[in-house]
């Protein structure tokens, strides 16, 4: 696991703006996204980053500046947590052998979904072909 000397925990309601908040933060800073957890179907959005002291600081200010843009302010809390332990990593970012599961079972629910659609088309073409 890489280690960061600082990372950004950003919390805000609904999707759309946790993007927009990412968006503006990794132009802003040079900062890693490493990870982002939804709560409340999208509701509620907590986004992880990490890189140097001054880089996630900079990046906390740039969420809390474009919250201030917004009406209802969605930012509910933006720390930054320096010199992370290990530990806290482990709990906050999902593990690589985790995220390689995730990704080997997307990929063979979409083969299964491709063969599933091939056959379909099969057995169409063939009831075509016998009347």
């Amino acid at each position: 696991m890489i280690q960061h000397e600082a990372i950004g925990i950003i919390e805000t309601k609904y999707f759309p703006v946790a993007m927009e908040m990412l968006d503006q933060v990794t132009k802003t800073a040079d900062v890693e996204f490493l990870t982002s957890h939804n709560q409340l179907g999208g509701k509620l959005v907590s986004l992880i980053i990490g890189g140097s002291i001054s880089d996630v600081t900079l990046a906390i200010e740039t969420a809390k500046r474009v919250d201030q843009t917004k009406p209802d302010q969605p930012l509910k809390n933006a720390v930054v947590i320096t010199n992370p332990h290990p530990e806290i990593l482990k709990y906050a970012i999902p593990s690589t052998k985790k995220a390689e599961k995730q990704q080997t079972a997307k990929k063979q629910a979409t083969r299964k979904t491709r063969t599933t659609k091939k056959q379909a088309t099969k057995t169409i073409e063939e009831d075509e072909n016998n009347e």
